[in-house]
């Protein structure tokens, strides 16, 4: 698979808008400003991270797709996975991963990849909701991956759920453990876990899919970063929840939850 490369980034597919149709580079910039203080992303990686240091050797060659600024990667890099490059469609979050100091950046398409047998893990965290064909994106990562190596996601969960918000930052859906386990499976791998995470969210989420309900119409213009409008106080609360969340964990009947991870072996 030809590419070119620009600034130290790999790029295969230049011909990607920033207007797409499955994500939106301007969301990028808005997420670059917040992450590092929003409470969802926070708590997010550092789920990530636990489940890597349990199920993933440091020493593997990774690459998260879909990688956005690169800030979950950066976490994992700080935290000893040192080999671990992205995959992004839009260059503004390839510059912005960068600026965390990562240098293997890669510009594509995943349901146009040629890359076959390259990596180790391919990992993708709240990116295969985006995607229509999704089984088709999962195929994609299974060639992109090494024999007897990891296939990580982490998607947003229940239908039930589902809220403007979903719609105003391009998801196609939201997943029920049993049809993500299925798509997985189809695609060639052998699921190794699955487990919903956010549990303490879930009855604020429903509350907020009362209040804040999808009616189908176009995104305004006045929409388009309202989920990430979050007052400092709301912040913390929710934080506080979080972490409660990572203490109660274990002793909570995992039936539902905000996101939804899975981890399958090639």
């Amino acid at each position: 698979m030809n590419y070119k490369e620009i600034d130290g980034i790999k790029i295969y597919n230049p011909e990607i808008l920033d207007e797409h149709k499955d994500f939106d580079a301007k969301h990028l910039d808005k997420l670059y400003e917040a992450e590092n203080n929003l409470f969802w992303s926070i708590y997010r990686k550092q789920y990530i991270l636990e489940k890597f240091n349990y199920f993933i050797n440091k020493e593997s060659n990774i690459i998260e797709i879909g990688a956005g600024t690169g800030n979950v990667s950066r976490y994992l890099i700080e935290n000893g996975f040192k080999n671990i490059s992205v995959g992004e469609m839009h260059m503004n979050g390839l510059r912005y991963a960068q600026t965390y100091g990562i240098t293997n950046c890669y510009q594509f398409d995943l349901l146009k990849s040629r890359l076959e047998n390259v990596f180790d893990v391919v990992a993708m965290f709240d990116v295969l909701e985006h995607i229509e064909d999704d089984r088709l994106a999962l195929k994609q990562c299974y060639n992109m991956i090494t024999s007897d190596g990891y296939l990580v996601i982490v998607v947003p969960s229940h239908m039930w759920l589902w809220n403007r918000s979903d719609r105003i930052v391009g998801h196609k859906r939201r997943y029920e453990k049993r049809e993500l386990l299925e798509k997985v499976e189809s695609a060639g791998f052998k699921a190794v876990e699955v487990k919903y995470f956010f549990l303490l969210l879930t009855p604020l989420l429903f509350i907020r899919k009362l209040i804040d309900r999808d009616d189908g119409s176009e995104v305004r213009k006045d929409e388009e970063f309202k989920y990430m409008n979050l007052s400092k106080f709301t912040n913390r609360v929710l934080s506080f929840i979080c972490y409660m969340d990572k203490k109660l964990e274990r002793y909570l009947p995992n039936i539902c939850g905000g996101s939804l991870f899975i981890i399958g072996k090639k």
